[in-house]
């Protein structure tokens, strides 16, 4: 049996006070190595920011049909206008806790720690034996894992094995052993050329540690896809989009989210992005005074950015002009009329007044069809009183009957 050192636990991470650069920061100069990712994401007014950027939309988003194993009936209430508003406030509550973003850590240090190198060990198997801390009080994060390696090396196991051995010891619902085929492409474009990007980080967030280095690359590779696509609507009113935002600002490419601001006529989003621009980077170029407006700070950064002015053209026809883009033009870029359309035609109530029309059965096709209503139980009279068509209601009891007659009749 072996025996562990208290210590080994410890051996296994390096804190981050000592890391040069932030992983969550592409471009690499001197000033990054300054900036401490994990404390700027928790400051006060980077998260006042990032939640006034988060749009909170009840209907479509946060209560929005989901696929789930328990079946739910819809439940429906008659209230007064007071009820109904203080009902909806707690909706409100409920999704800003919903809505809560998911932490911005640095990577666990990839690297191992040698302890021990038995060379009369060598060769005495092919394969690796993994030691697994499974004492009861043991954490996911503090659990001691140990490798033994084929030549006799005996060293801490890297976090893709750590999590593992956490993944086969302690089982999980939807938690394989091995990572989801999803997290890879071509299974992953496939996925967010479906926009399941949420459905994607959601599942990630479930699998993975916050920091652990694979779900920080994932992130990083579907918020980079996310941004040149510009399908900005699919993680909106999300826990993901602070974090999305967050990492923009991180790399100073803000642009094409500013510009979709500026397209659906948000300009006080647009005037908050730049201020956190300038919260995350304090060193950036744009000056922005206590007392600016809204519209001053977002003519100013457009004035101090003309190299931004090819991707901010939405942006700069609402300053100019005061018009958003048309919901056609923006339906049209973002597909949502096929998301909404779907919503909207399943809490349609089929009456008397839409039956005909698109949005009855038929939907498009009631242009080229007629429909024809026939009340099967009865009919209206010009009273308006439904009577009933004489012969139906008794079904095979009348026939029954009639048999019966002329059988006695015979």
């Amino acid at each position: 049996m072996f025996k562990f050192k208290p210590k080994i636990p410890t051996l296994a991470r390096i804190p981050s006070e000592i890391r040069f650069s932030s992983q969550w920061i592409k471009a690499r100069s001197s000033s990054n190595e300054d900036i401490n990712v994990e404390k700027l994401f928790v400051d006060q007014e980077v998260q006042k920011l990032l939640t006034d950027l988060t749009e909170i939309d009840l209907e479509y988003k946060v209560f929005r049909p989901r696929r789930t194993s328990i079946q739910q009936r819809s439940h429906f209430a008659l209230m007064t206008e007071e009820r109904l508003e203080k009902t909806r406030e707690r909706m409100r509550e409920e999704a800003r806790r919903f809505l809560q973003f998911v932490p911005v850590k640095e990577p666990r240090e990839e690297s191992v720690q040698i302890l021990a190198q038995d060379s009369e060990l060598k060769d005495f198997d092919t394969s690796k034996f993994v030691f697994t801390d499974i004492t009861f009080d043991a954490t996911d994060q503090d659990r001691t894992v140990v490798v033994r390696e084929p030549d006799g090396t005996l060293r801490t196991a890297n976090p893709e094995e750590h999590d593992r051995m956490n993944r086969t010891y302690y089982q999980k619902p939807n938690r394989p052993v091995n990572a989801p085929a999803l997290f890879t492409d071509p299974y992953l474009q496939n996925a967010l050329d479906k926009n399941e990007h949420e459905f994607v980080l959601d599942w990630a967030c479930w699998f993975y540690e916050p920091d652990d280095p694979s779900y920080i690359r994932l992130s990083q590779l579907v918020f980079d896809r996310i941004n040149e696509s510009g399908k900005f609507h699919v993680i909106t009113s999300t826990r993901h989009f602070g974090p999305f935002t967050f990492f923009l600002a991180l790399n100073d490419n803000v642009p094409k989210l500013l510009n979709y601001f500026g397209g659906l006529g948000r300009l006080a989003d647009c005037a908050n992005l730049v201020r956190l621009q300038k919260a995350v980077r304090p060193d950036w170029r744009v000056t922005i005074a206590q007392g600016d407006s809204d519209e001053k700070i977002v003519k100013d950064f457009i004035k101090q950015n003309a190299r931004f002015r090819d991707q901010i053209g939405d942006l700069q026809a609402f300053i100019s002009t005061g018009k958003v883009k048309s919901e056609h033009e923006a339906e049209k870029h973002f597909g949502l009329r096929e998301r909404l359309g779907r919503v909207d035609k399943r809490r349609v109530r089929i009456t008397s007044g839409n039956i005909r029309g698109s949005e009855g059965p038929l939907g498009e096709l009631s242009d080229e069809y007629s429909v024809k209503v026939v009340k099967s139980e009865g009919t209206v009279g010009s009273d308006g009183t439904e009577k009933k068509e004489e012969g139906r209601g008794r079904g095979r009891w009348r026939s029954r009957d009639q048999n019966t007659d002329d059988k006695k009749e015979e």
